[in-house]
């Protein structure tokens, strides 16, 4: 990536209170991506499809199984059907082609990626946390935080589950450092827009009722609009997009030329 910093976030489950985290990233000229189960098997609410549709017009709308479904709880032909499913099901309500997956809760294994690239997707987001850079494969697409005020062992936790602990270790430090939420946030943006590279802020509409979370994302996200340019406010889709573009410029070798057909 090259210096200048990217912002994207991304939100998962597909709750009605997406709404308005959307208003929210639309009054600061934000870009976003909503990953979207048609229903959930945990019982939380699923926006109605008018609703999908709506949010789909502004902002990427990406699959989350057919009903937030833990892959690697299933047998190979359930998270087959989950991820095929969740992908016809949505575009059939959207009227048009969902690129992006995310796996529920992170869990996959190899064989779920496979699964994801045959069901006709171009890329999956993963929650590996604390990351600024991105991983060749478009389909293990990393995160640095979680809008969430996680306390320290949570952190430690995540950052021990990282597949790659030498790219993401700088992020972890600094978010180890501020015990006050937003102040972590604050200074892990700061980092990113000093060193390059992209931030990418995910969580869930519906957590953010329990800890004064709307308030404190609008307060992030004015922050945010001070220190990102609006160019460079993306989705998901347009992030690995840009990767690409940026990996290309500096190491034209450095990716299959067939990528660029689907991203």
């Amino acid at each position: 990536m090259t210096n200048t910093p990217i912002f994207t976030t991304s939100w998962d489950d597909g709750h009605p209170l997406d709404a308005r985290v959307a208003e929210l990233l639309s009054r600061y000229g934000f870009q976003g991506t909503f990953y979207v189960p048609v229903s959930n098997r945990e019982g939380l609410p699923v926006m109605p499809a008018g609703e999908m549709r709506r949010l789909g017009q502004g902002f990427e709308i990406g699959s989350h199984t057919l009903d937030h479904c833990y892959l690697k709880t299933v047998e190979a032909a359930e998270a087959r059907r989950q991820i095929a499913e969740g992908k016809n099901q949505l575009e059939q309500i959207l009227g048009y082609r969902v690129r992006g997956f995310c796996y529920p809760g992170g869990h996959r294994t190899v064989a779920h990626r496979q699964m994801v690239g045959d069901a006709g997707f171009d890329y999956a987001r993963t929650i590996g946390s604390f990351y600024r850079t991105l991983p060749a494969d478009p389909f293990r697409m990393p995160t640095t935080i979680q809008f969430y005020p996680h306390g320290r062992v949570v952190l430690v936790r995540n950052f021990i589950m990282c597949e790659e602990w030498g790219r993401n270790r700088d992020l972890f430090f600094i978010s180890m450092g501020r015990s006050n939420f937003i102040s972590r946030l604050q200074a892990m943006l700061d980092y990113v827009c000093l060193h390059g590279g992209v931030f990418h802020l995910w969580g869930h509409s519906w957590e953010l009722e329990a800890f004064d979370g709307w308030r404190q994302l609008d307060s992030f996200l004015r922050y945010v609009a001070g220190r990102i340019p609006a160019e460079r406010r993306l989705n998901n889709r347009e992030v690995l997009a840009a990767s690409r573009r940026e990996r290309l410029l500096t190491n034209p070798a450095s990716l299959p030329v067939d990528l660029e057909k689907t991203l």
